[in-house]
């Protein structure tokens, strides 16, 4: 499982070897900046090494790489070193089978060793996220309640990286709940650091054993549920919240990558073999062209005016074509929201919706990621036109795909308003005014609850 995507580049933040009640991050969960105690970094990228420079590691290219425009590299062996576990390098490599909790790493050497941990330590905070994730946002994820409760909580008993995930969001869900207490913040965020810690670690080691590729698996999707619970996820110190800079797209389409990776090498008798089969995405197709839309969203939402001298489909395909394909992957999402609109029972395809919806940003082209961190009006207007579906679709429960797509619809509609939208503002117009969005007194968008 060493092709892990675009999953690296999310990086580390400072809060990792934080308690989970330090006051050493923002609303966003971004460490402050303050001064602190400094120890010296083995991680940073080569070019930092060789200029004896302080590297602030960002993947997949750090910010002094990117300012002087140089192709940006990490020693491999550095990269082993990102695990609160650090190997100790008396120790043989231990040859046992896999059991209970434990931790893979390479010795110097490069054989792949075990080495035994303990059950995860919870202090009383962490028993109360347990606690409100077991009865309260187990039942609000994909594959619903009994699967998350019965069987992934028992493995995040024997596997403390798995137990953050957890831990990560339940807080994320108590956060959306209680906005007003800020250590609901601060603790997904110190969790959310020891889960990528030995996320990376095991999905990178080998010899694993059959039950380790449900704990891989599982993780990634407790990851991918909360980067869609966090409005504007993994925004740079040094940016604003926007669309452009939000992180989604990328740490889905690596998340992807792992799970399916893992998914390959699960055993017929894992906990999401059958949940992971294509069988239930082609219902899903099949139902979504049982019959016509009423509404002919292709065409009032995402293709482009043509100009008076062509009118080519060229013209509907923006530089690279990855509009194209997120558009075409819209199909039966709008047909979802038909059927929502002329008050047709979908519960019975719901749960292959929330799972379509979940994965949809994890299968962006590289082209279309492009556009949106370019602010393509094209591909904002797919953006738009995918948030303001999921807010339509999804009930309340779905608290972390409703939260986000209320949030990035206004942030793309301002955007857009703000910068212009050229071609495509007859599309914009037919969006905004489909799904009923308005204006407040300061002139700012503002999505119907």
């Amino acid at each position: 499982m060493a092709n892990n995507g675009g999953f690296g580049m999310f990086s580390l933040s400072a809060t990792l070897d934080a308690p989970a009640n330090d006051i050493g991050v923002d609303n966003q969960g971004r460490a402050l900046r303050q001064r602190r105690y400094h120890v010296k970094s083995r991680l940073g990228c080569m070019n930092c090494k060789s200029r004896k420079v302080k590297c602030d590691e960002k993947r997949p290219t750090c910010r002094k790489c990117f300012t002087r425009g140089l192709e940006c590299s990490y020693d491999q062996s550095a990269e082993r070193q990102l695990t609160p576990y650090r190997d100790n390098q008396h120790q043989a490599p231990d040859t046992t089978t896999s059991q209970g909790n434990q931790t893979h790493a390479r010795t110097s050497g490069g054989l792949s060793r075990v080495r035994e941990l303990g059950p995860p330590t919870l202090d009383l905070e962490a028993l109360q996220l347990m606690y409100h994730f077991e009865h309260h946002t187990s039942g609000t994820l994909l594959f619903g309640q009994p699967l998350w409760r019965e069987q992934i909580i028992p493995l995040a008993l024997q596997h403390d990286y798995l137990m953050h995930a957890v831990l990560t969001i339940g807080a994320s869900h108590l956060h959306y709940l209680q906005p007003q207490v800020p250590q609901h913040t601060r603790a997904a965020s110190v969790h959310l650091d020891r889960a990528l810690a030995g996320f990376r670690l095991n999905m990178g080691a080998s010899n694993l054993s059959q039950h380790h590729f449900d704990v891989i698996i599982a993780c990634g999707f407790l990851l991918l549920h909360y980067a869609w619970s966090t409005p504007f996820f993994n925004v740079p110190n040094d940016a604003s919240p926007s669309i452009e800079s939000d992180g989604l797209l990328w740490f889905a389409a690596g998340l992807k990558t792992v799970i399916l990776s893992a998914y390959d090498k699960e055993p017929r008798r894992g906990i999401f073999h059958e949940l992971l089969k294509a069988d239930h995405f082609r219902q899903f197709y099949a139902w979504s062209k049982e019959d016509d839309c009423s509404y002919n969203f292709e065409e009032n939402f995402l293709r482009q005016s043509p100009s008076d001298d062509s009118e080519t489909p060229e013209n509907y395909c923006l530089q690279g074509c990855g509009n194209t394909n997120a558009g075409e992957r819209l199909a039966p999402i709008f047909r979802a929201v038909d059927a929502v609109r002329r008050g047709r029972d979908i519960s019975h395809v719901m749960p292959s919706i929330l799972a379509y919806s979940l994965m949809w940003p994890s299968k962006a082209m590289r082209a279309f990621q492009d556009e949106v961190r370019d602010k393509n009006p094209g591909a904002m207007a797919t953006m738009l036109s995918f948030y303001a579906s999921i807010s339509m679709v999804f009930s309340d429960n779905v608290w972390w795909a409703k939260n986000r797509s209320k949030f990035m619809c206004e942030a793309i509609v301002g955007l857009l308003a703000k910068e212009g939208t050229g071609q495509w503002e007859r599309n914009v117009s037919k969006i905004t005014e489909y799904f009923g969005f308005s204006k407040t007194r300061d002139g700012n968008w503002c999505v119907e609850e």
